[in-house]
């Protein structure tokens, strides 16, 4: 995986935790609640951090999985890759929810609530990204500048910038 997928799934991963961490505090604050509907804290928490681990998993495969079909270059490889493994990324996930649901340290609904953070942390990290990493960029066009120097060598004039 490129170091620049790398750090964007970093970022996801701390919206993701982010909002796990929020749910988990609210259930604390909402305890009696809880307990009054049939839901212990410790099965709740337990489900929402499971969630998120899973979430960390989906998002690091399903970034292998994109930048495998980018890098081949062929359109029905793609297609097909990225459908074939979503799929078997949705029965992994319920098969281990069944497994790990079906115990009773483990509440299966806040598993599923804390694998909501994967669209959580897609929203957030443009936040994530702009409060803890904003020096850390490059700008698009030096990427751009260093490629073009890369693959038409290393004339000032090659990345289309005015001669001196």
């Amino acid at each position: 995986m490129s170091s620049h997928l790398k750090h964007l799934v970093l970022e996801m991963s701390v919206g993701m935790f982010a909002y796990v961490c929020f749910l988990g505090i609210l259930a604390a604050l909402f305890q009696d609640g809880l307990d009054g509907m049939g839901f212990s804290l410790g099965p709740v928490l337990l489900g929402l951090f499971l969630g998120f681990a899973a979430d960390v998993l989906m998002l690091i495969h399903m970034a292998g999985v994109t930048e495998r079909a980018a890098d081949s270059q062929d359109e029905a490889y793609a297609n097909k890759t990225t459908m074939v493994q979503s799929v078997i990324r949705r029965v992994v996930f319920i098969i281990a929810l069944f497994v790990l649901g079906s115990r009773p340290q483990i509440d299966a609904v806040a598993m599923i609530i804390g694998a909501l953070g994967l669209k959580a942390g897609a929203f957030l990290q443009p936040a994530v990204h702009g409060t803890f990493f904003r020096g850390k960029e490059q700008r698009p066009e030096e990427g751009i500048t260093k490629e073009r120097r890369k693959v038409y060598g290393n004339d000032e004039n090659s990345d289309g910038s005015p001669g001196t």
